[in-house]
């Protein structure tokens, strides 16, 4: 916040009061006159200094607003990057798997919410999350294939 605009506004305020109370005392007119445009132009100094505060802090919050929503985006990343754990899906391949977490309702069985899935390691550390497709081939095993980058486990 700029103190020295606040001051610069309280001048002129403080200005324009005595200012005014000056010219209760006036019966002249041309000093009345003189004394109404001194009061008018520090009211309009206070005025532009009221606008120019009212607009850096129209910026910070906008500022504010914009820094919130990216914690907020930022947040809610790493709690779903948290909900997976890395695993070796076949030696030397990995895969990010959901965290299997014990049901609720005193069930010693665990169980998980959603189904046990893994995701593409590329394409889950580049923020996108791809469930990979599980085949189970007679000749050649399992194979796990990600729909997008198409990069396949075997």
């Amino acid at each position: 916040m700029d103190w020295s605009a606040i001051s610069g506004i309280t001048t002129s305020i403080s200005a324009a009061r005595d200012i005014a109370r000056g010219m209760a005392s006036l019966r002249d007119a041309a000093l009345i006159n003189e004394r109404t445009s001194a009061l008018l132009e520090q009211l309009l100094k206070a005025q532009e200094g009221l606008l120019a505060h009212n607009t850096a802090l129209l910026q910070l919050q906008n500022e504010h607003f914009k820094a919130c929503e990216e914690l907020r985006e930022l947040k809610e990343a790493a709690r779903e990057r948290g909900r997976y754990s890395l695993v070796e899906l076949i030696p030397g391949n990995f895969a990010y798997r959901v965290n299997i977490t014990p049901q609720e309702g005193g069930t010693s069985e665990p169980g998980s919410p959603e189904p046990l899935h893994y995701v593409c390691q590329g394409c889950f550390d580049k923020g996108i999350k791809a469930v990979l497709q599980h085949r189970r081939l007679h000749l050649r095993g399992d194979t796990w294939r990600c729909p997008l980058c198409r990069v396949e486990i075997e």
